[in-house]
């Protein structure tokens, strides 16, 4: 009976430690709900685009001797897309390069009869005459290797023309070549895509340029994906059709989106209306909903709420059981779960 006694007192032992373990409140920052106006929102809907893409086109004519890339690979700057054949280009090279050699060799002989008639002109033994010929001799020899020089260095341009590379890094969007075809001088070969500058444009109504500018940043749905954009630029030409005018903006970078696909933006309208005030950071999404979580004595409580504006650093959300004066948590609520204890970083 004793050690049956003691067997269950070891055994109850680790419960009631962990029940004397209270968990540590995690150290947050919190603000006051306040009361404001906002201007609410209104969604418009736009396209994402390439900012950055270019349609690659020969230089030169002749048939497609390789094809170096595939419709979706990624490209470095520098790398071959396209070679052309230039198999007679480059035998017209080599006989270029050994005439040029020749004519080198000629004009360094000519050069030094130039400069031992020149010692005898000098010395009165031989004639006017005599000096021009040579004079003029190696004058003219002198152009050939210039003019020899000069076609053997366009030939060369032209072979590098043949080899087609890529001017930026970027995505192969189309392959416009097969190898055995014949191309023209600016036939396309290629579309390239800078996936980087992937950008939104939207049009809005004349009435909220001016709202736009100053709000800057703006949250937008792609594809049911939530992500912040930021304003590049309002275009001051408006649409013929529909009297709007088309903005720009900026999306985060590597957010692995494409050309093609809809964005909706949520715009402030500019009608004014009184909500809750509380910072941008104190709304957050968790367990697919649009919450904040405020501190009631001293644990996270998690609120539902509904963002119906901006002001610059501040949302207006409206939301059951917000009330003003309430502190919500803007730093640490990643971490944080409901009735998990927190404390007040001071």
């Amino acid at each position: 009976m004793k050690h049956l006694l003691s067997a269950l007192l070891l055994a109850a032992a680790p419960f009631a430690f962990a029940a004397d373990q209270a968990p540590r409140p995690s150290l947050v920052v919190t603000a006051p709900v306040t009361e404001g106006s906002v201007n609410p929102l209104q969604t418009y809907a736009g396209t994402l685009y390439y900012d950055r893409q270019s349609k690659i086109a020969s230089d030169s004519e002749g048939i497609v001797d390789t094809v170096a890339f595939r419709e979706g690979e990624r490209i470095r700057r520098g790398e071959t897309l396209v070679r052309l054949d230039s198999r007679v280009l480059e035998a017209n090279i080599l006989a270029k390069t050994a005439t040029l050699k020749a004519l080198e060799a000629d004009l360094t002989r000519q050069e030094r009869d130039m400069e031992r008639t020149r010692a005898l002109f000098e010395r009165n033994s031989i004639s006017e005459s005599g000096y021009d010929q040579v004079f003029y001799t190696t004058e003219k020899l002198r152009a050939q290797v210039n003019a020899a020089a000069a076609e053997l260095k366009a030939m060369q341009i032209q072979l590098e023309q043949r080899r087609i590379t890529a001017p930026f890094d970027a995505v192969a969007a189309t392959r416009d070549v097969e190898k055995g075809e014949w191309v023209g001088k600016g036939d396309p070969v290629a579309t390239l895509v800078d996936p980087a500058s992937i950008e939104a444009r939207l049009n809005v109504p004349a009435r909220l340029i001016d709202t736009v500018k100053k709000q800057k940043r703006f949250a937008a749905v792609v594809e049911g994906r939530e992500v912040e954009v930021t304003l590049k630029t309002v275009i001051p030409v408006a649409d013929a059709a529909t009297r709007t005018f088309p903005i720009e903006l900026a999306l985060p970078e590597n957010a692995g989106l494409i050309e093609g696909m809809r964005i909706d933006v949520s715009v402030p309208t500019l009608e004014q209306r009184e909500s809750l005030m509380v910072p941008r950071d104190a709304v957050i999404k968790r367990f697919g909903q649009t919450v904040v979580f405020a501190a009631v004595e001293g644990k996270a409580v998690m609120l539902p709420v509904q963002v119906i504006g901006y002001d610059t650093d501040m949302a207006a959300i409206e939301g059951a059981g917000v009330k003003p004066g309430m502190r919500v948590v803007t730093k640490g609520n990643e971490r944080i779960f409901p009735n998990m204890p927190v404390m007040e970083k001071k």
